[in-house]
């Protein structure tokens, strides 16, 4: 079974989740406070609950010095836009956490040392202005809808993002053999049964798409988007990222057929 499966079990999740905006009213406040107290996701609990409240903090802080951020607590990811990137929030609850003392004595200036950090598994670079007019009769919000089409994931065309939710493992065990963490560089272990979520970058697959219309003239966009997909994705990358090293699960639940033996 292909991407979508990931849609059904995680459609009224999402929907529910929290999801909340750093930003600024027309008055100069904020205009969502809403932070939950009761910690739900799997990274608020690599956080000790002062730690949390912390990193929280040190996020509006940067907020508040000219940020501006997305954060979605359920899929794991926060979302900036100058530069537009998607962050793990597991990747920087980890790092926050790593740093101890000091990160609770100054959380801004924790937050913001993390939030310049670059290359790394966990943080996803976007192109700004990805696509300027149109290719094959798509502008970028089209393109995006065709990607969330075929991926069952949630596109923003205005920067350039796709995320695509993929519900926990039901099982740890497959014919009595414990399933494995893909290495992507390091990063914290999922837990059993916690869902993850892939990013992927539209101007990467963009690249992808255009390379394989020159070979491929004939044929239409969606038959060719659907081939490159899962090209991206079994190369791991560059242009995709996960907000927790993927299981052979997880790479079978965005694959299906298309996935490589995994060893």
């Amino acid at each position: 079974m292909w991407i979508a499966v990931a849609v059904a079990a995680l459609a009224a999740a999402v929907i529910g989740g929290m999801a909340w905006w750093l930003r600024r009213d027309s008055a100069g406040g904020e205009a969502d406070d809403r932070v939950e107290a009761e910690r739900q996701w799997g990274w608020e609990f690599m956080l000790s609950a002062e730690a949390q409240a912390a990193f929280m903090e040190g996020l509006r802080a940067c907020h508040d010095s000219g940020g501006a951020f997305r954060v979605d607590g359920e899929r794991g990811v926060l979302t900036t836009y100058e530069p537009p990137r998607l962050l793990s929030l597991y990747l920087l609850a980890d790092a926050f956490a790593a740093r101890g003392d000091a990160a609770m004595h100054d959380p801004q200036a924790t937050v913001a040392r993390l939030l310049e950090q670059a290359e790394r598994p966990g943080v996803l670079h976007l192109r700004a202005g990805w696509l300027d007019g149109e290719v094959d009769g798509m502008d970028a919000a089209r393109f995006a809808a065709l990607a969330e089409e075929i991926t069952g994931g949630t596109g923003d065309a205005a920067i350039g993002a796709l995320q695509v939710p993929v519900p926990g493992a039901k099982v740890s065990h497959v014919n009595g053999t414990p399933l494995k963490t893909v290495s992507v560089g390091g990063g914290p272990e999922p837990r059993t049964g916690e869902a993850n979520t892939m990013m992927l970058d539209l101007a990467r697959l963009l690249d992808l798409y255009a390379e394989e219309r020159g070979k491929r003239p004939e044929a239409g966009a969606e038959e060719l988007l659907r081939e490159v997909v899962p090209r991206l994705i079994g190369s791991g990358g560059p242009g995709l990222t996960w907000v927790r090293p993927p299981t052979d699960e997880d790479l079978r639940a965005v694959l299906g057929d298309n996935a490589p033996e995994l060893r």
